[in-house]
């Protein structure tokens, strides 16, 4: 096992980080640290305190994602915990992701729960999964850790901020989408490899710490952009259709909501961003087809749509909470007619509820294995 920091300009949390490693016994020579573009001396200090880390220089931030995706393919390891720099890594967490992996060939990832760094009691991310929105659908969410009962379920995300990574599965999967700066960096990769058959797992047992911040509103361009191209590039025509009543409520309401916040520049900005990959949805779709091996029907999900706090405040905040209900109700009705076809279809070729083989990438599958991408 190895472990890979992702860094840019995080000399404010970086030595924390690293403390946290060598608490969780795993030494400098095992760490590498990707510096993304970083202009606060992290290579000096780096160079001067903690000599045995091997240390990455990217010259541009084009986000975490290229960096994530060489501490993936140069790791030399079988497992590699690809962490953020503002994470601390609590002692036991490394050997609680290995242990939640175990001997069982068809977990890709281990995610620890994540803590607020400054209320450690309480879950910042746990239990964790895709809604049909391209969001995130929370079990857990600012709640008691005590919530969790100390036990390892499986989930449909994984955070990025210290997952262990099974390589291959990575790889299989076409690791992470560089053309993702901000926003659903993760949460699309963690949704390839579940549908491609992988399995995500959470053991309550693994934590870390997060020393996170808030964004700026120059984000929500990104979030806005990476969630359109997450659905039209992952999520099947026929599940594309069956949510696109409520996308026609979705999407003005978004509009609306940043257009009060004096942020509807951002939802311009990510227009005109899509249109630049536009083009490439065909290739990427193909892509995505050749590794399904679930439906969508099987891994979204409709309920405890994770809204901002500060978006969901006062009548606004109640009026969301009934949306979130109604999400709820509407997918189950269509994940009932989406696996009623399904399963007619069934007999035309099913799809086979097994990881990717890495052997197959690049190989055509053929129908008896993997689903259209219709």
């Amino acid at each position: 096992m190895s472990a890979a920091v992702i860094a840019y300009n995080a000399m404010r949390t970086l030595p924390m980080c690293l403390r946290g490693l060598a608490d969780a016994r795993c030494p400098d020579p095992m760490i590498t640290v990707y510096d993304v573009a970083s202009t606060d001396g992290t290579g000096d200090w780096l160079a001067q305190h903690h000599p045995g880390v091997r240390v990455v220089r990217l010259e541009e931030n084009l986000g975490p994602n290229p960096a994530r995706n060489l501490a993936v393919t140069q790791a030399g390891t079988p497992f590699v915990i690809v962490m953020d720099a503002d994470v601390q890594m609590l002692p036991g967490t490394a050997a609680a992701l290995r242990e939640a992996i175990g001997e069982d060939a068809s977990v890709a990832v281990a995610t620890p729960v994540v803590l607020y760094a400054d209320r450690p009691d309480t879950v910042h991310y746990s239990r964790t999964f895709v809604h049909f929105l391209a969001e995130a659908s929370a079990e857990v969410d600012d709640k008691p850790l005590t919530q969790l009962n100390g036990e390892t379920a499986r989930v449909g995300l994984a955070s990025g901020c210290a997952p262990m990574i099974r390589s291959e599965a990575a790889v299989g999967v076409g690791l992470f989408e560089e053309r993702y700066f901000f926003g659903k960096t993760d949460g699309e990769f963690a949704y390839r490899l579940t549908l491609a058959g992988w399995h995500i797992v959470e053991p309550a047992g693994a934590q870390v710490l997060h020393h996170h911040h808030k964004r700026g509103s120059t984000y929500f361009t990104h979030q806005v952009r990476n969630r359109w191209h997450f659905m039209l590039k992952d999520f099947q025509l026929r599940t594309l259709i069956a949510i696109f009543p409520v996308l026609l409520i979705h999407e003005p309401a978004l509009f609306l909501l940043l257009l009060v916040k004096g942020k509807v520049g951002d939802y311009f900005r990510a227009v005109g961003s899509m249109f630049s990959l536009v083009y490439t949805l065909g290739g990427d779709r193909k892509q995505v087809a050749r590794i399904r091996r679930v439906h969508d029907w099987q891994i979204l999900r409709g309920d405890k749509l994770v809204i901002p706090a500060e978006v969901g405040e006062g009548a606004l905040g109640r009026l969301i909470s009934m949306y979130r209900v109604a999400l709820g109700w509407y997918w189950a009705l269509a994940r009932w007619v989406l696996s009623a076809i399904s399963s007619e279809a069934k007999g035309r070729g099913a799809v086979a509820e097994r990881p990717l083989d890495p052997k197959e990438k690049g190989q055509d599958d053929g129908p008896s294995s993997r689903t259209s991408a219709a």
